[in-house]
């Protein structure tokens, strides 16, 4: 998905942007756009916001982790509160309603992309919507690596999320090359001491430009 630049328009080559998805390439913000729990509410005509502690606080650590299917936790969540819902359909409404791109970083990587910049995505997720997201993000950036906690059992606070990645995107022997986008300053401090070059992303006015520094420094290996 490169531009037609001549090849020495490519100054970002060698580069690897690491992307988080929730609260970076999605827009979490929820100024603009209802909590997916919200949707779910009343579509269904149940309080979703339940699921904060029946599902997020117990069965999460476990289910992002892929060491228990969201399918089962999820089930047993609509049991004990007497749903009707189906467990595919607030996952479907679930996945749908948190689906908002923040087309300002959506331009901006596509950007970096035909700058030479390989895109990869970084993120905790459990295997349903890991898929989903992979295949909807695949239609809008060119992404060419994608990692996520359910597949290796571990989530991005912990330093053994990595060098896990770092196998799959090709960069265990140039860790620096990374540059590492996320909204959560602990995932950053955790990439940062394992060698990638991070970002918190807070929607700053400077974050294009600042980010477009590391990817330059990545570059040259500094």
């Amino acid at each position: 998905m490169h531009s037609d630049r001549p090849p020495n328009s490519l100054v970002l080559e060698g580069a690897v942007l690491a992307l988080d998805v929730d609260g970076v390439t999605l827009d979490s913000s929820f100024d603009k756009n209802p909590h997916w729990m919200t949707v779910v509410s009343s579509k269904f005509d149940i309080d979703a916001h339940l699921l904060r502690t029946e599902l997020f606080e117990r069965s999460w650590p476990d289910v992002v982790r892929g060491r228990q299917p969201i399918e089962v936790a999820l089930a047993e969540v609509i049991n004990k509160m007497g749903w009707t819902v189906s467990v595919e359909e607030i996952l479907e409404c679930w996945f749908e309603a948190d689906y908002f791109l923040d087309n300002e970083m959506i331009e901006a990587v596509i950007d970096w992309a035909n700058q030479g910049a390989r895109i990869v995505l970084a993120t905790d997720q459990e295997h349903r919507r890991a898929e989903f997201l992979r295949s909807r993000l695949a239609d809008v950036l060119p992404l060419s690596g994608f990692v996520y906690s359910g597949a290796i059992g571990y989530v991005k606070e912990e330093r053994e999320f990595y060098p896990v990645a770092d196998v799959e995107f090709g960069t265990s022997e140039r860790v620096q090359s990374v540059v590492f986008v996320d909204d959560r300053i602990e995932n950053i401090e955790v990439a940062c001491r394992h060698g990638w070059r991070g970002f918190q992303f807070e929607n700053q006015v400077s974050w294009r430009r600042d980010i477009d520094h590391l990817l330059q420094e990545a570059t040259r290996g500094r």
